[in-house]
């Protein structure tokens, strides 16, 4: 028989202690049963832990058994948010001497809906993401997410262009004033997550709904001349800001979500690729619905 050392609970040479430390990207099929309905996801999973200043390294197969319990044994789960949670918990069990424990799981999230004109079916792909933090005191944080890319147009370079227009076309301020003028436009990439308080559930469909009412509609393959033009036509209609986008998406939850409590954190961001830049622009609201609520209130007096 051979005597293994165990050589990650040896003490290491610097005894500093680490914040985390943990596996990335490890890949699993999961099914998720919701709404009468059930989803395979391919999921992607990521796990990190505390580790004592005293302690060399962290178990890391032990993580490992900890999703195959999960996932294997239970065969479908109710959210990747609870399936975060639950391998959270597990993990924690398995390493006793980590006091916190953080799963992130996101997936490719398959939608099928009607074009634009209604002809045919398309597929829109969006991105679900689901993260949990618990502490062996029991205390926890568990949040729910989409990723949804649309189209914006800029309102800066509009009115520039509007006024260029006028200048060489003088005498048609009346009707440049109520249509769109010409800008450049750019693919927006939004991520919003959301906090899931004991005994409330978000549903990712209704996460995306939002996003997709901001930004006017979400982009897909098919799109056919007058979808193409829609789509378009639509941006420039109502032309903002990374900074407009997150606020409007901010304040679309508010109702939404008004019986859900004040601490519930929210997490919204845009990314633009810019078409004539070569950078992008980025906005972020890291913030509570109580924090909302009193911005807006104070907007309203």
């Amino acid at each position: 028989m051979i005597d293994l050392v165990d050589v990650q609970a040896e003490k290491p040479k610097v005894s500093i202690p680490i914040t985390s430390v943990g596996l990335k990207g490890i890949t699993y099929p999961v099914r998720v049963s919701r709404d009468n309905r059930e989803i395979d996801l391919l999921t992607r999973i990521d796990i990190y832990v505390d580790l004592p200043a005293d302690r060399k390294g962290a178990d890391f197969s032990r993580k490992i058994e900890a999703i195959n319990e999960i996932i294997l044994e239970n065969g479908v789960v109710p959210s990747i948010e609870d399936l975060s949670f639950h391998i959270a918990e597990k993990v924690l069990q398995k390493l006793p001497y980590s006091t916190e424990c953080r799963v992130s799981v996101s997936a490719d999230y398959m939608r099928e809906k009607r074009s634009r004109n209604g002809i045919g079916r398309i597929i829109v792909p969006y991105k679900l993401e689901g993260e949990s933090v618990l502490r062996r005191n029991g205390e926890y944080n568990k949040m729910v997410g989409v990723n949804v890319t649309g189209l914006n147009a800029c309102p800066c370079a509009m009115e520039t262009t509007r006024a260029l227009i006028s200048r060489d076309f003088p005498g048609n301020d009346e009707i440049l004033n109520k249509i769109p003028s010409i800008t450049h436009n750019q693919r927006n990439h939004v991520r919003l997550m959301m906090q899931a308080p004991s005994g409330k559930s978000i549903e990712a469909d209704d996460l995306i709904g939002i996003c997709e009412k901001v930004l006017g509609g979400s982009l897909h393959s098919l799109l056919k001349r007058m979808d193409e033009g829609e789509l378009v036509y639509n941006a420039h209609k109502n032309p903002k800001f990374v900074e407009d986008i997150v606020r409007d998406i901010a304040a679309e939850i508010l109702p939404k979500y008004s019986d859900f409590p004040d601490s519930t954190r929210v997490i919204v961001s845009s990314e633009s690729e810019e078409s004539i830049h070569p950078h992008n622009a980025y906005a972020e609201i890291n913030t509570t619905l109580g924090e909302l609520r009193s911005s807006i209130s104070k907007l309203d007096h």
